[in-house]
């Protein structure tokens, strides 16, 4: 039976109780607090008959959207790419009764998405509709296993999977650019050029990259009050994590070279930003030098991969580039090693060589 009383507010509480399970939900109009009652005591029998309930009367997919982002968003917080592409993927299905979502209408999307072109008129590539159909599936799961209606959420992972049937490829390109040095001189060379023009110290902060291996980001986000001295680590918080977007933290080593630089911009500062500097500024200097000197290609971030390569020529193990880097997945450290089979033959007969020099100090 359900029960509506008004609030001392002037607003509605509607409150419905079916089967041990209590719903409440407060409104501003009496007639929509008992439209929602009626739709709810609907809905608790149909699930208590069935398992699950039909979708409300005039819902689309871009209210169900609505209300995903609603609940979640405050629990664990979207990253904004996410959100970007689920405020696009209601434009995609304006309109769409929840009701009538079908396979249909993702086939259609996928050839409307294949047929689209980017800003840079390129095609719409295979890995950003898989992300598409992905977001989409998450909708369809969310609104059957947690609000219990009757869609059928596994469509977008069986059109996620004709993809390839279709040539369309979903593995992303991994990027391999890093910097020469003979790009990083020139890159020095111009900001040195510009002296106290430049109000950022981007040569201390290229330097910085090249040693710690962080992400520009992080660079420009680690704090002073992070900072342990003793051991001369810091804590980057909140670190890029595939599933984890707060609460990742971790503490790293600072290497002598970055270390060093740490210590000249924190001075006799005790709190604040190590490098308080915005990252699309950051970001930007770095194009705009690298194109004055006409370097092609190379973005900030393509220092982090040279500098993870360097950490494992230096000779440390890939769980120590792990910590540092802060990839979980050590597997995906391996395109960072370079090993040539040279490398191996020299790694061989070293550890012959020092073997041997052993043998002869203790003989």
């Amino acid at each position: 039976m359900a029960s509506i009383v008004r609030l001392p507010s002037g607003s509605w509480r509607a409150q419905v109780m079916r089967n041990g399970v209590r719903k409440g939900e407060t409104f501003k109009k009496h007639a929509d607090a008992k439209r929602w009652a009626a739709e709810m005591e609907s809905k608790l029998e149909s699930i208590k008959a069935i398992g699950t309930a039909q979708t409300p009367k005039g819902s689309t997919f871009a209210d169900f959207v609505d209300k995903y982002v609603e609940e979640t968003d405050p629990v664990k917080p979207h990253g904004k790419n996410k959100k970007a592409t689920l405020k696009r993927l209601k434009s995609e299905f304006k309109g769409v009764l929840m009701s009538d979502f079908s396979i249909l209408h993702l086939r259609e999307f996928v050839d409307r998405r294949v047929r689209k072109k980017t800003q840079a008129g390129t095609t719409v590539s295979g890995v950003t509709i898989a992300v598409d159909l992905s977001y989409i599936s998450t909708i369809l799961h969310w609104a059957r296993d947690v609000k219990h209606y009757d869609v059928n959420a596994g469509i977008a992972n069986e059109i996620r999977g004709s993809l390839a049937r279709r040539g369309i490829n979903t593995r992303s390109k991994r990027r391999e650019r890093e910097a020469t040095e003979a790009e990083l001189e020139k890159i020095f060379a111009a900001y040195e050029a510009k002296g106290s023009r430049q109000k950022i110290p981007m040569p201390h902060l290229i330097a910085f990259a090249l040693a710690s291996a962080m992400r520009q980001e992080e660079v420009c986000s680690i704090l002073i009050e992070d900072i342990n001295y003793e051991d001369k680590t810091v804590v980057i918080r909140n670190r890029k994590h595939p599933q984890e977007k707060l609460g990742n933290d971790q503490t790293v080593p600072l290497l002598p070279a970055a270390w060093d630089i740490a210590m000249t911009h924190v001075g006799d500062r005790k709190k604040g930003r190590v490098f308080p500097f915005n990252q699309r500024s950051v970001s930007s200097s770095f194009t705009r030098i690298c194109q004055k000197c006409g370097i092609e290609d190379l973005h900030f971030h393509d220092l982090r991969h040279g500098a993870i390569g360097k950490l494992f020529t230096i000779g440390l193990r890939i769980e120590q580039v792990a910590l540092i880097s802060g990839h979980r997945d050590w597997a995906m450290l391996r395109r960072y090693t370079h090993i040539k089979a040279k490398d191996v033959q020299k790694a061989f007969n070293d550890l012959l060589g020092a073997q041997a020099a052993k043998t002869l100090a203790t003989a």
